[in-house]
């Protein structure tokens, strides 16, 4: 299947109501569609992307350059927003030194805890 070239592609677990609205809004703000977003379980991310592993992918959203380089987790969201026209300027605040030192903890307890933010698709969703 021939696809257009993307700046990214985005993994992200499709089971989960919370990550579904994430990226309904993530789409809508990606006026120029340069991110290429994917459910993990969608067919053939398995084999597109092999270096993820279900775990990963199940735990964290997950932002893949081109050349096969990726951001999971709090570095995910902050490649991905700083692409998007209206939160790329705002987004240059989580690149300051030491933003990282409480966005990936911050990250980590809205992952684990995504489930009561937006209910879920079936089980699946529990972390």
């Amino acid at each position: 299947m021939e696809r257009r070239t993307y700046s990214r592609t985005v993994i992200f677990d499709g089971d989960c109501g919370f990550c579904r609205r994430s990226i309904r809004i993530g789409r809508a703000l990606d006026w120029f569609g340069r991110i290429w977003w994917r459910a993990r379980l969608e067919p053939g991310v398995r084999e597109e992307f092999p270096q993820l592993s279900d775990e990963e992918t199940r735990n964290r959203m997950v932002s893949i350059l081109p050349d096969g380089r990726t951001f999971g987790g709090f570095y995910a969201v902050r490649d991905i927003l700083v692409r998007l026209p209206l939160t790329a300027l705002p987004a240059l605040l989580l690149y300051i030194p030491g933003v990282s030192i409480v966005g990936v903890p911050v990250y980590q307890w809205i992952a684990r805890n995504r489930h009561r933010f937006g209910g879920r698709q079936d089980d699946q969703c529990a972390m």
